[in-house]
């Protein structure tokens, strides 16, 4: 009697078995199929354009397109996994998916630094997505380095809007940014901030806030969605804005490539086909997000001012653009990348090709 009843509670826990990071095996005779749970991180929080779009329309794809098969734990604000651990972390399981910004590894990502060395760019979601799209095809050396180097799968692509420059001193031009410490992501973007004849500074994310604060730096570039998520503008209330300064690098969303070929067919099927329908569906959510944004801060006080054409040319730099293209050639081919010229030369065609779309 005692070992019918320890069989039965055995038997009972194996069948309410929930499956973590790992693919559903098939079920015997009627058994249902056991759930699979995904472990999703991301490093910032929701309240965001693409944080509230992945929480409110690609998760409830992926659960719907899948049939209930899967479940998505998600994790905001670092949780899980913080900005610098999340391409190692996801690598490694920790997490089954997540958000990675290829921004914050220019030694582990080099290639995909390319991007930011394009300061203007489309506007319009669709020729953003056209340039990803084209460039992982037309160059292929970028998918590898993200889905071989490091055994992860792209599942999908979004943007962030435009560049914004928050300064907690009056700013209504370029110029003003002058011997003053500025903080940005991207190395390249750093070095626009230096031609520009700002000193500057690489400061954490998550530190932005508090360095704005403190004094530690006068101003932060960053995208518009993010500056505003991330409420910058409440130390640094003086903002300088345009829709023609692009944010450039995609934002990933990847899979564990070892937790993704566990998948049964119809599982990864089915989160394709949710993939999909976000970066179809994100169009919606990105455009007019910038104008919303821009009222809603132009009504709590704000000082806000739009860049002119002039300072856009001043802050592109194409004397000083070209010098920081050749830069990143070298530099590639010195760590093994021997095409690094002719990859510059495709991104470069295929940016020119964005522009022209962008203007239909």
């Amino acid at each position: 009697m005692k070992r019918t009843m320890i069989l039965c509670v055995i038997l009972a826990v194996l069948g309410s078995v929930t499956l973590f990071g790992g693919g559903a095996k098939e079920p015997q005779g009627g058994q249902a199929k056991a759930t699979i749970t995904i472990k999703y991180s991301d490093s910032d929080p929701p309240g965001g354009v693409r944080t509230e779009f992945l929480k409110n329309v690609w998760i409830p794809a992926v659960e719907r397109e899948t049939k209930g098969a899967v479940k998505i734990q998600d994790f905001w604000g670092a949780a899980l996994l913080s900005a610098p651990e999340a391409l190692k972390g996801i690598s490694d399981g920790v997490a089954q998916m997540g958000f990675v910004f290829a921004e914050f590894y220019p030694k582990q990502l080099p290639l995909h630094q390319i991007f930011k060395l394009f300061p203007r760019g489309p506007g319009k979601w669709e020729v953003i997505r056209w340039v990803y799209d084209t460039a992982y095809q037309q160059i292929p050396e970028l998918r590898k380095e993200i889905e071989e180097q490091w055994n992860l799968k792209i599942m999908l692509y979004t943007s962030g809007l435009p560049g914004a420059f928050a300064s907690t001193k009056p700013i209504t031009k370029i110029e003003d940014i002058r011997g003053q410490k500025w903080r940005a992501s991207s190395r390249w973007v750093l070095e626009y901030l230096r031609n520009a004849g700002a000193i500057p500074v690489s400061v954490p994310w998550a530190d932005v806030y508090m360095a704005l604060q403190t004094g530690t730096i006068d101003g932060v570039l960053t995208n518009y969605d993010g500056l505003h998520m991330m409420k910058f503008e409440e130390p640094a209330s003086n903002l300088l804005v345009t829709k023609e300064i692009w944010w450039a690098t995609p934002f990933l969303v990847v899979a564990n490539k070892t937790f993704w070929n566990s998948l049964p067919k119809e599982v990864q099927a089915g989160i394709e086909k949710a993939n999909k329908f976000a970066m179809d569906e994100f169009g919606k959510a990105f455009t007019g997000a910038w104008d919303k944004i821009y009222e809603a801060e132009k009504k709590a006080g704000y000082k806000v001012a739009v860049i002119t054409e002039a300072d856009l040319v001043k802050w592109e730099n194409e004397p000083e653009l070209k010098k920081l293209h050749a830069k990143w050639v070298e530099e590639n081919k010195a760590v093994g990348i021997g095409n690094a010229d002719q990859i510059m030369t495709k991104m470069q065609a295929i940016m020119k090709e964005a522009m022209e779309r962008d203007k239909k």
